[in-house]
C-alpha cells in the first residue's frame, strides 16, 4: 500500500471517529430534554395558548431543575452549554420537525429566565414566569396585562393573534396547536424588540453560540424581571474572567 493509500485510509478512520464522537454526543444531549420532547409528543393537541406556556415553564424547570447555589457567571456558562446541547440534536425527524429552531429559541429564553429568577431568590410559580415570558417576547404591552391573559381574564389568544396579524400580516388558526402557537409566538418574538437580534434570530443549530449574544439574553431577562443596576454591574464584572 502507498502512502496516499495510507493517509487516504488515516483520514476515512479519522471521520468515522469524528462522526461517532458526534452521535454520542448528540445522544446524550437528547437525554437532557424529555420535558421539551414531551410537550410535542402530540404536536396537534388542540389546547389554550396559556395551557402551552405553562407546559413550557413546566418542561424547562423539569429538564433544567433550579439552584439557588448557581453564581451570576454559571448562569452564564450553563446558557451558553444548553445552546450548544440543543445545536447538537437532529430534529429532523419526529414531532418537531419543522418547529424544532423556534421551539428551541422559546425554550432557552425561558431557561434563562428561570435561571436569572431562581439566581435572586424570586420565586416565581409556573404562571409568573410565563407572563414575564409574554412581556419579554412582546406580546403583551406591559406585566399586568400578560398576568391577566395568563390567569385567562382576557384572551391571550387574541392578544396573540393580533399582534401576529399586525407585525407578521398572518393570522392565527381558529383551532390552536402546540405547533401553531409555538411558531405563532417565535414569529411576533423574531419581529419586535431587540431580543431577537441578541439572542437566536438565526437558527439554532447554525448560530455563533457567543459570548456576547449570551450576555444580551440575560440582560434583557435581568431588565425584564427588575433586577438592580448594582446586580447587573457584578454579573458584568464576573464575566471578564478568563473563560474556562
Amino acid at each position: 500500500m502507498g502512502w496516499k493509500d495510507l493517509l487516504e485510509e488515516q483520514a476515512t478512520r479519522l471521520g468515522e471517529g469524528a462522526r461517532a464522537a458526534a452521535s454520542v454526543q448528540a445522544q446524550r444531549a437528547g437525554e437532557g430534554f424529555r420535558g421539551l420532547r414531551a410537550i410535542f409528543e402530540d404536536d396537534e393537541e388542540s389546547l389554550s395558548v396559556e395551557r402551552f406556556l405553562h407546559l413550557l415553564v413546566r418542561a424547562v424547570r423539569d429538564d433544567e431543575g433550579e439552584s439557588t447555589d448557581r453564581s451570576s457567571r454559571d448562569v452564564y456558562v450553563i446558557a451558553r452549554k444548553r445552546r450548544r446541547r440543543l445545536g447538537l440534536i437532529s430534529f429532523a425527524t419526529g414531532p418537531l420537525v419543522g418547529v424544532a429552531n423556534q421551539v428551541a429559541d422559546l425554550y432557552c429564553e425561558t431557561a434563562t429566565v428561570c435561571d436569572v429568577a431562581a439566581l435572586h431568590e424570586m420565586n416565581l410559580d409556573d404562571g409568573q414566569i410565563a407572563a414575564h415570558m409574554l412581556v419579554l417576547w412582546s406580546v403583551t404591552d406591559d406585566l399586568g396585562e400578560a398576568q391577566r391573559a395568563i390567569a385567562s381574564e382576557i384572551s391571550l389568544a387574541d392578544l396573540l393573534g393580533g399582534k401576529l396579524f399586525v407585525q407578521v400580516d398572518e393570522r392565527l388558526p381558529e383551532e390552536l396547536t402546540k405547533r401553531s402557537i409555538a411558531s405563532a409566538l417565535w414569529d411576533i418574538r423574531e419581529t419586535v424588540g431587540d431580543v431577537r437580534r441578541g439572542a437566536t434570530s438565526e437558527a439554532v443549530r447554525t448560530v455563533a453560540f457567543t459570548g456576547h449574544r449570551t450576555k444580551k439574553v440575560i440582560g434583557r431577562a435581568e431588565a425584564q424581571l427588575g433586577v438592580e443596576q448594582a446586580a447587573a454591574g457584578r454579573w458584568a464584572a464576573k464575566l471578564r474572567r478568563p473563560p474556562l
